[in-house]
């Protein structure tokens, strides 16, 4: 029965030796846990090694050992294992966090030394919410809502960190981040702390512009953003037209007859009678077009018509600029953006470019070749029918 008492403590020892959980042998460590958690502290590895000691937090005396025994009050929440010389602190709370040290002492009491040990409690993050939103210039802010003491925070799109051409906002070690125009993707929030991680991700659309339109006016023209909606206004009041047929090219997309749609209905192209305009969402190039309303009376006699033509543009992305000197001392700047019919204008310092500052004169391409020793601010501004961006840059002078 002895010899069986004698394995357990040796096997008991050695393992809690092997692998302590926070590592007070070691002077200035430091020990992150879970608040509600426990932690095992290794004060040393045994306890004949060190005849007296005392274990402080601050200056409260948490354990005293001499004579081989503990003579302090002993505390049901701290309690110390002379097996293997390490102490536990359970249910831990955030005053747990803070300095411990050990002083210790030989069998006359003379001071051999002391350790300390810097030890945080914290909450775990908890799980992540990502909250979107559209600002009104299409922007989109995203928040990363954890719960959690000293989360920090990174961002990924796609796989890879927000660069600036994605950012509006630069600061990816917030829990807030704004994206420019026109940026989608899978994008991911990561938070972590010295304790937990955690991480959620979603796809994210860009922002897209509701247009509206006045389809009252017979031949108006309407521009939107491609995979965005239009609200075309086809009357005021479905009162005042008793029948109706709305078409594209040959096809009927919406027939009003006996105060109800008699086509199949499309969740696409709702239509509101309340207030008399129809909703195109999602819109894709296939929608541009000429759009006809044949209007009819109660007999079913023709009233009129009227047409809109729809034009659906992609927007301009946000623009990025590029310089290159030639052989000549001349600057070429190229302006790059993506977009359905992009219209370039160029400023320097405030002005549009003078003949005297451009070596090529068209500004309204995406391309311009300054003369020699040209410097200032210079921005690009890139526009369409739907959207605009710009991008500027200090300009130093090509050398020769």
């Amino acid at each position: 029965m002895k010899a069986v008492i004698k394995l357990q403590l040796i096997l008991i020892g050695v393992c809690s030796a092997v692998k302590p959980s926070c590592d007070g042998r070691q002077n200035g460590a430091q020990c992150f846990r879970v608040l509600g958690g426990a932690v095992d502290v290794q004060l040393m590895d045994n306890v004949l090694q060190i005849p007296r000691f005392r274990w402080k937090r601050n200056n409260s005396v948490i354990l005293y050992w001499r004579n081989n025994r503990v003579i302090t009050r002993k505390d049901d929440r701290i309690p110390f294992f002379p097996i293997n010389g390490s102490v536990r602190i359970n249910d831990l709370r955030r005053n747990d966090s803070g300095e411990y040290k050990i002083e210790m002492f030989d069998r006359n009491g003379k001071n051999t030394g002391w350790k300390t040990l810097q030890l945080f409690v914290q909450a775990p993050v908890s799980s992540v919410q990502l909250v979107h939103e559209c600002l009104s210039q299409l922007q989109m802010k995203v928040s990363c809502v954890s719960q959690g003491d000293s989360p920090q925070y990174s961002w990924t799109l796609d796989g890879h960190t927000l660069t600036d051409s994605e950012l509006f906002s630069r600061n990816t070690r917030t829990n807030i981040i704004v994206l420019r125009q026109n940026i989608s993707g899978h994008l991911v929030c990561s938070v972590r702390n010295q304790i937990s991680n955690s991480s959620k991700e979603m796809n994210l659309n860009y922002c897209v512009e509701k247009t509206s339109c006045d389809g009252r006016q017979h031949g108006a023209q309407c521009f939107a953003n491609l995979r965005g909606a239009v609200d075309i206004q086809l009357t005021n009041n479905v009162s005042e037209i008793p029948r109706f047929t709305w078409i594209k090219g040959n096809s009927i997309i919406l027939k009003w007859r006996k105060k109800k749609i008699v086509t199949p209905k499309n969740d696409r192209i709702p239509f509101f009678p309340s207030n008399g305009s129809v909703r195109i969402n999602d819109l894709t190039r296939t929608d541009s077009g000429e759009y006809k309303i044949d209007m009819f009376d109660e007999d079913g006699y023709m009233m009129g018509c009227r047409t809109l033509q729809l034009f659906v543009q992609a927007p301009v992305s946000s623009v990025q600029l590029s310089h290159d000197c030639l052989s000549q001392g001349q600057m070429k700047v190229s302006c790059v953006s993506q977009g359905d019919s992009p219209q370039y204008s160029w400023t320097l310092d405030g002005h549009t470019l003078t003949d005297s500052e451009l070596f090529s004169r068209n500004t309204e391409t995406n391309i311009i070749v300054l003369r020699q020793n040209i410097s200032g601010h210079l921005v690009c501004s890139v526009r369409n029918q739907v959207s605009n961006s710009s991008k500027e840059m200090n300009l130093a002078g090509c050398g020769e």
